[in-house]
């Protein structure tokens, strides 16, 4: 199965942090057998069922759009974690599985908040990772006003589409703008400053090669 980890700067997690993992229930639970778990520390990490890998770049969206400026690491691992598509993975009961999560938090450092891949093929790895860091870049450079507006957006197009993975903005925008009080063109320049279509495409890009 696949593996996901979320290391925080601190081991209490940051004020916010419960809104994301409302988020984590409300909009993935089909592609989730386990949710966000801590292990050690400021570690956690969540087990996604076979086939669905392609979540998480938009996951990443979520979270960063609704915790501005997070110092994290996200690493997404494919085949770490055995093979299940119903239950619960209990990491704690393989201890070879055990050993590997605990490599896999050690190669995480705080130089800067990232975003990596392993495990899906060593082009598919290189191709992903180049992606993720145009990706992150551009989500932690995001305002508090341009976060909070993408923010809004994806909880508008889960409620409109019942899809995490689905990015459009058709007639949103001014669903957007009446939410937050703002005029239809402010709420267009913020999601033009945010580049909110070239992180729309790129994580779509990343889902494709994934699948």
């Amino acid at each position: 199965m696949i593996l996901g980890l979320i290391q925080l700067d601190s081991a209490k997690p940051p004020a916010g942090f419960s809104d994301f993992q409302q988020i984590l229930t409300e909009r993935y639970s089909e592609y989730v057998l386990q949710p966000l778990t801590p292990f050690e520390n400021q570690n956690w990490y969540l087990a996604v069922k076979p086939y669905h890998a392609g979540m998480f770049p938009f996951m990443a969206m979520d979270l960063m759009s609704t915790m501005r400026g997070l110092k994290c690491q996200l690493m997404f691992v494919h085949d770490v974690l055995p093979y299940s598509t119903t239950g619960v993975a209990e990491v704690f009961q393989d201890e070879a599985v055990t050993k590997q999560l605990h490599e896999l938090c050690e190669a995480m450092s705080f130089n800067e908040t990232s975003m990596t891949f392993r495990g899906f093929g060593s082009r598919i790895d290189i191709g992903l990772n180049a992606l993720s860091l145009l990706y992150m870049e551009i989500l932690c450079s995001m305002t508090k006003v341009e976060s909070g507006v993408v923010a809004l957006l994806r909880k508008l197009q889960y409620e409109k589409y019942r899809d995490p993975l689905e990015v459009r903005t058709f007639g949103l925008q001014k669903q957007v703008a009446a939410g937050l009080g703002k005029s239809p063109v402010a709420i267009h320049k913020s999601l033009r400053s945010a580049k909110y279509h070239l992180l729309a495409e790129t994580a779509t890009s990343m889902k494709n090669m994934m699948v």
